[in-house]
């Protein structure tokens, strides 16, 4: 089969900007249980930024859909990070929390991290590669 000289630059076009899309890094949730809000995720270089989302490196939200959601990140991270997630489901910019701060939305931290007070960037902190994938679950 021949292509034409269009073809192969469009072939070519798709190959390269997938790939700079890709190579950014992306987090991968793969337990979202319905498509009400927002998943909102935060992701975070240092103990003294933690939690403290104005020092954020990155905020992304992204429309929640039931099932597995792909959250790309806009920017290139590297190193020792920690991302905390939660699923806006009324859409209010926070976290609904109960009694002793018992999330009522889903939420998550990075490196499987289930605090049992204050969460610390220490125990929530992940290296995270260049380009490679970050799978975590929510917690509901």
């Amino acid at each position: 089969m021949k292509y034409t000289f269009i073809q192969k630059i469009v072939f070519l076009l798709v190959l390269f900007f997938s790939s700079v899309v890709l190579s950014h890094g992306t987090l991968i949730i793969p337990n979202v249980e319905h498509e009400k809000g927002y998943i909102h995720v935060a992701i975070y270089d240092s103990q003294d930024a933690f939690l403290n989302e104005d020092q954020a490196i990155e905020v992304i939200r992204k429309k929640a859909s039931k099932g597995k959601v792909t959250v790309p990140f806009s920017k290139i991270h590297e190193g020792q990070i920690a991302f905390v997630i939660y699923h806006d489901e009324d859409n209010d910019g926070e976290l609904k929390t109960g009694l002793f701060w018992r999330p009522k939305e889903g939420f998550a931290f990075s490196n499987n991290y289930n605090p049992k007070g204050p969460p610390k960037f220490k125990k929530a902190a992940i290296m995270l590669e260049h380009g490679v994938p970050v799978e975590i679950e929510l917690n509901y």
